[in-house]
């Protein structure tokens, strides 16, 4: 029946996001790029790929230069075709993230999220977002969290 086919469905897409979620964990694991942003899973034993931490050295040449930025990313059961829910656990005053310290990811990727991108690909994103964000002033001081 139709729920049957759902189901199927949707155990198909699971399937296919941990398969990629592994991936994007060897890739966070090897260290790729320039080391300004690193990310793993949260617990070793999170079979499901769903809770990870993030870490962003802030861009050079502006308020959050050199200074290390913690991150809480969860991948829900729609990831990749759904973007990642991503949370500075450091504290920051940056424009696209709340006072709870929730990224806004719409505010940091110029053309929306696609399932083509990855966890790097938000990161990444955001580093730029560091990098490019004016008036910001003055930055909560080193250590403090949400």
């Amino acid at each position: 029946g139709i729920n049957a086919e759902y189901g199927k469905q949707w155990y198909q897409r699971r399937v296919r996001g941990s398969f990629r979620l592994l991936q994007e964990l060897e890739d966070g694991e090897k260290g790729v790029g320039d080391g300004s942003i690193s990310w793993g899973l949260e617990t070793d034993d999170d079979m499901s790929l769903t809770f990870w931490n993030a870490t962003i050295i802030g861009p050079p040449r502006c308020p959050f230069e050199n200074k290390l930025y913690s991150l809480h990313i969860e991948t829900g059961p729609e990831y990749p075709e759904s973007a990642p829910k991503i949370r500075f656990r450091t504290r920051i005053n940056i424009p696209f993230v709340n006072s709870s310290g929730v990224v806004d990811l719409r505010a940091v990727l110029p053309r929306g999220w696609s399932k083509a991108m990855t966890i790097k690909d938000a990161l990444r994103h955001i580093w730029l977002g560091m990098q490019k964000a004016k008036g910001v002033g003055h930055q909560p001081q080193e250590g403090l969290t949400y």
